[in-house]
Order: C-alpha cells, then sequence, then structure tokens
C-alpha cells in the first residue's frame, strides 16, 4: 500500500503541475513580466528569510548556525502548494486568475531554474555539502 500511496503523490504533484502549466497565457506572462519579477523578488529574497528567521530563531534547541540559515534562506520547495492554489482560484473564476496563474507559473519556474540549480553550489559554499570519504573517490 506505501508503495502505491507513493506513487499516486508523484502523479498528483505532476497533475498539479501540468494544470498550472495549462492555465498560464504567456501574452499575460508578457504583459506583466516586470511587475511578476519584481514580486517573486521579494519572495526569494525577503519574505522566506524573514519566514525562515520567524521559525528557526525561537527553535533554540537547534542552534542553527549562520551558514546554515542562510542556506535555508535559499533552498526553496518545488512549488507544489502555490501551483494547487492557484488552480484553485482560477477553478473559481477569481478575477485576474490569469495573473495570478502567470506570476505563480514565473514563481515555480524561476525557484526551480535559479534555487534548484545552484542548491548543491551554495551548500559547497556554505561549507554545508559533505565531502565523499577517501575510500569512496577510488
Amino acid at each position: 500500500m506505501g508503495h502505491f500511496t507513493e506513487n499516486m503523490t508523484v502523479l498528483m504533484r505532476m497533475l498539479i503541475f501540468i494544470l498550472l502549466g495549462s492555465q498560464v497565457n504567456f501574452g499575460v506572462i508578457w504583459a506583466y513580466l516586470w511587475p511578476s519579477l519584481a514580486v517573486i523578488a521579494v519572495f526569494m529574497l525577503i519574505a522566506r528569510p524573514l519566514t525562515v528567521l520567524a521559525c528557526a530563531l525561537p527553535d533554540r534547541s537547534a542552534r542553527w548556525k549562520r551558514n546554515e540559515l542562510l542556506f535555508m534562506f535559499w533552498v526553496r520547495e518545488t512549488g507544489v502548494i502555490p501551483a494547487a492554489l492557484s488552480g484553485m482560484v482560477a477553478g473559481m473564476s477569481v478575477a485576474h486568475a490569469d495573473i495570478i496563474a502567470s506570476v505563480t507559473f514565473m514563481a515555480v519556474l524561476l525557484t526551480i531554474v535559479v534555487q534548484a540549480g545552484s542548491t548543491a553550489w551554495a551548500a559547497r559554499k556554505l561549507g554545508l555539502k559533505e565531502q565523499p570519504a577517501a575510500s569512496d573517490q577510488s
């Protein structure tokens, strides 16, 4: 049963992204490109770090190091929740749902390309990536 539920979870996540992609109007993306990028930059560079600090600092027992906090500022989720919420907004015929779907699409795309593409690099630069043991390198 566990194998089935894991596979269904993966399929449902893929379906969410397919549905988000089907709601995107590329004309709307071009029309709102710069405001979208500004909103996404605020989320990536201001809102996420503030959220990480608000969640991590009260946890005194974890004793987070500076480089670990910086890494958490950068690491992102895949965007399943924003994509699902965007789909709900589109399904409810909310005003400007096309703009919301387009901004969400851009945010998911940029976080996957920029942040997922640089996560390993950030871990190395912050000294968080474990180096393979000498016996593993042969």
